[in-house]
């Protein structure tokens, strides 16, 4: 049998946002960085079409645990992309941005 998932990144998209992308596990999850920090992951698509978003906080960004679902791998970059331009260069904590 062949190898299911690989542990190194993928692929990293290159955008103007704040936020880098890495593929992981065959493109099976999506990690957003931030200033060298991983700061959400994204994973599926799951057996009913969905695409979980999970946000980490890390020492700049400090979130609640919170597990968000949406309809597509975009619509959940896109989620990321919306907080990370609210969030600008500022210092923060993103708890209050995600609600």
């Amino acid at each position: 049998m062949g190898v299911m998932f690989s542990f190194a990144p993928h692929a990293i998209e290159k955008s103007t946002s704040p936020v880098t992308w890495e593929s992981r596990y065959s493109g099976a999850l999506s990690v957003a960085r931030m200033d060298g920090a991983s700061v959400a992951g994204i994973s599926g698509p799951w057996p009913d079409g969905s695409f979980a978003l999970t946000w980490w906080s890390t020492q700049r960004f400090a979130v609640l645990p919170v597990l968000e679902f949406h309809t597509s791998l975009r619509a959940a970059k896109e989620r990321v992309e919306s907080i990370a331009e609210q969030l600008g260069s500022m210092t923060f904590e993103a708890s209050s941005a995600l609600n």
